[in-house]
């Protein structure tokens, strides 16, 4: 058998006739320049060269320009192969599907409905799973190394792990899905075809067949509103209905603060991605009440959630609740603590108290009753608490609330110093905001609209 194949229309060193349907390695010349070269993953230096098979992926210049391999074979036995810059052709549709549903899945498309934009990459299809991600600081980020892009190139992918995690995703039968807040498109910062360039690149160079929900202002789609989320569920993803027990979402602002892991120095810009998803508190492991008396002294901005989450949790345990709002000055509040502590009862108090002299107060009544003192910190920030704030205005079952004023929310934001163990706490615990809902309606409302 000759060396090179007669059949093939290239010069490739053949182990076997493309009539056995062999599709045998392409030889990649050697690396020339410095910029580093892979060959599905396997890196090449400098002088260094390899082999390229069918469906494998050679990516020049550090992952920017990848380049796929097809062989395929024609009616007459010859084989021909293609270098296929970005992904390979969809699969086709399954059996049963019309050929105006094979036509669109087969091409890439834009529509806009309102303040949305929605990109659908050809090959895209409904599914029950849903792997959704952000966008910047999460599948990319910048060249430059700026937080916000300088150029409408200055972007790259976040992590080398992205491109086999998402394509092993797509193996699995999720349906990827990327969600992104572009408010720069509705204050005329970015122009709309800028962004969309911008996200078929992400596609070319991900290698990855994806839908991308893109909100251009402010208004019901923009993150954390549930708008794109309801849209997807409900009109764009091939009336397949969602498994949210099997699906996930994944961002890059979880309000995490400053140092939260090794090297991570800069805290998160916010916490909308977690804004309505957080655990309840953290440690996870801790009690959030005891069997002993003590003392809880909240500290967190007004509308972060103190008065829901203690008439819930902590008030049916027996515990006395103590409110400046109800008893007028921080003097009658500890006169009340000293008098429960004297019956043998737990108090929690629930102000704002912002700094550690506010909070001394009830660290000194519960040392001199020789019980232990625990902080509930509420995490929850002014951006946040001003969104629950505006809510309790609109929501018609909640009139016990009285309307807090911006200069309230700013004043614990000026006096506020994080709480500390060394104040006499025995513990602290981060008590995270989790909405809950008398009705569909008050759901409703809350998630249609978003501070910020």
């Amino acid at each position: 058998m000759s060396a090179h194949c007669p059949l093939c229309p290239l010069l490739l060193p053949h182990s076997s006739c493309a009539n056995c349907n062999c599709y045998s390695p392409m030889s990649i010349s050697p690396q020339l320049g410095p910029n580093p070269s892979s060959l599905d993953g396997e890196k090449l230096g400098r002088g260094q060269s390899g082999k390229l098979s069918h469906g494998g992926t050679l990516y020049l210049v550090n992952q920017s320009h990848p380049f796929t391999l097809n062989y395929s074979l024609s009616s007459n036995g010859i084989t021909s192969s293609t270098a296929q810059r970005g992904l390979k052709a969809a699969d086709k549709t399954k059996g049963g599907t019309s050929s105006k549903e094979k036509e669109a899945h087969l091409k890439s498309s834009w529509q806009q409905f309102g303040s949305l934009m929605v990109y659908t990459a050809a090959g895209v299809k409904g599914s029950d799973k849903i792997a959704g991600f952000d966008i910047d600081g999460c599948i990319i980020t910048t060249k430059s190394g700026k937080v916000f892009p300088t150029a409408p190139d200055d972007w790259k992918i976040l992590y080398p792990e992205i491109q086999p995690k998402l394509a092993s995703l797509l193996k699995k039968g999720y349906k990827v899905v990327f969600f992104t807040n572009q408010l720069g498109i509705a204050k005329g910062k970015l122009r709309p075809e800028v962004f969309k360039s911008k996200v078929e690149d992400i596609l070319v160079i991900s290698l990855s067949v994806f839908q991308v929900f893109v909100a251009t202002g402010p208004g019901i789609y923009r993150k954390p509103v549930m708008g794109m989320w309801n849209h997807l569920c409900e009109k764009a993803n091939d009336d397949v209905t969602v498994d949210m027990t099997q699906s996930f979402y994944v961002g890059d602002a979880a309000g995490r603060p400053e140092n939260w892991a090794l090297g991570k120095k800069k805290k998160d810009f916010s916490c909308s991605d977690r804004l309505v998803r957080a655990m309840l508190y953290d440690p996870p492991s801790a009690s959030l009440t005891s069997g002993d008396t003590e003392v809880i002294v909240a500290v967190g901005f007004p509308a972060s959630g103190k008065s829901t989450f203690f008439h819930t949790h902590v008030i049916p345990k027996g515990y006395v609740y103590v409110n400046r709002d109800t008893l007028g000055s921080w003097q009658n509040c500890v006169s009340a603590c000293e008098r429960a502590l004297k019956e043998g009862r737990s108090v929690t108090v629930d102000n704002t108290n912002p700094d550690p002299e506010s909070r001394k107060r009830y660290v000194d009544v519960a040392k001199a009753a020789g019980v232990p003192c625990r902080c509930f910190h509420f995490s929850a920030t002014l951006e946040q608490a001003k969104h629950n704030n505006r809510f309790r205005e609109m929501a018609p079952s909640d009139s016990k609330h009285a309307k807090v004023n911006d200069m309230v929310f700013h004043s614990y934001k000026k006096h506020f110093q994080a709480p500390a163990l060394s104040e006499g706490f025995s513990e602290i615990l981060q008590i995270h905001f989790v909405p809950s809902f008398k009705d569909k309606q008050s759901e409703t409302l809350f998630r249609q609209f978003s501070e910020g």
